[in-house]
């Protein structure tokens, strides 16, 4: 006997309908993908700090390093500078910082209170005398400020006169005139060679160094090397930096990398020395530093 079956449209009906809403609700999970927001910080992927094209650098980008050198892991540093980066203006700010600074206000000086509280009180101690926040610091020995150097290259030099370096019972000479310093030759330079024009020269000497040094390889700067750089800083150095703190500004630094022109600069504060070997900074200078950070 033939059947007639009965249809079954409403099933599919009903299956219809469940794909639908399935569809949406993909949408809409995935909507940070694929329609971004307009407030949303586009070309960045907060995972790894990959640059993209649309990537557009705010005033978050920027951040501020307490960056001291010793001559042993133990020691306490001989030179202290602050390194302001304005992810606005591309640009790589150092501060050579006198050992004195705090003295006034801390009634020691800086290497003291890097041995009596450690770099994160030496890093407050700046603070309040040059009126910027210090996002982290960074503390490298001999040894770790070689081998990031060496790793980061040369820097072709012109030194206005030939400087003799004492170490022990020996003596190195630094010829003047151009020439490729190494990393140990600025090391030497910057902590181990005393200067008959004071403190003062030694910082300019340093801070010209360094924006050299940066303004001639940050171009050869890619990605991974970025990510080498770092993971020396953290495996050799002593620092409060973080993998998560570094990623949140790899982009930008990439972005400087891609579209600076000669990022780095120096400034050398200046102000007023105690007989007690204070320093006094000028209110002037704080207010062109506070502006190297972006602040004023």
């Amino acid at each position: 006997m033939y059947v007639r079956r009965k249809s079954n449209w409403y099933i599919y009906f009903i299956a219809f309908g469940v794909t639908v809403v399935f569809v949406f609700v993909a949408i809409f999970a995935f909507k940070w993908y694929l329609f971004p927001s307009d407030t949303q910080n586009t070309g960045l992927n907060k995972d790894t700090g990959e640059l993209a094209e649309d990537f557009k650098p705010t005033a978050e980008h920027s951040f501020n390093v307490m960056a001291m050198l010793s001559e042993g892991v133990t020691d306490s540093p001989d030179f202290f500078f602050v390194v302001e980066y304005n992810a606005l203006e591309n640009n790589v700010a150092f501060v050579p910082i006198p050992v004195g600074i705090s003295m006034e206000s801390e009634g020691r000086t800086l290497s003291n209170v890097y041995a009596a509280q450690g770099g994160i009180q030496v890093a407050r101690a700046v603070e309040k005398e040059i009126g910027i926040k210090c996002d982290c610091y960074v503390k490298m020995d001999r040894q770790s400020f070689d081998d990031l150097l060496t790793a980061f290259g040369n820097v072709e030099y012109s030194l206005p006169k030939t400087i003799m370096v004492k170490e022990g019972e020996k003596t190195y000479t630094i010829n003047s005139g151009r020439q490729s310093l190494t990393s140990d030759e600025i090391y030497q330079l910057i902590i181990k060679a005393e200067y008959d024009e004071g403190e003062s020269y030694k910082f300019k000497l340093a801070g010209d160094i360094f924006s050299e040094l940066v303004n001639q390889n940050y171009h050869s700067i890619d990605s991974t090397l970025l990510d080498s750089y770092f993971n020396m800083i953290l495996k050799n150095g002593e620092t409060n930096l973080t993998e998560e703190k570094y990623k949140a500004h790899k982009a930008a630094l990439l972005n400087t990398v891609e579209y600076g022109v000669s990022p780095a600069e120096f400034y050398v504060p200046y102000g007023e020395y105690s007989d007690d070997g204070g320093f006094t900074i000028a209110d002037t200078s704080v207010i062109t530093i506070k502006q190297k950070a972006g602040l004023e």
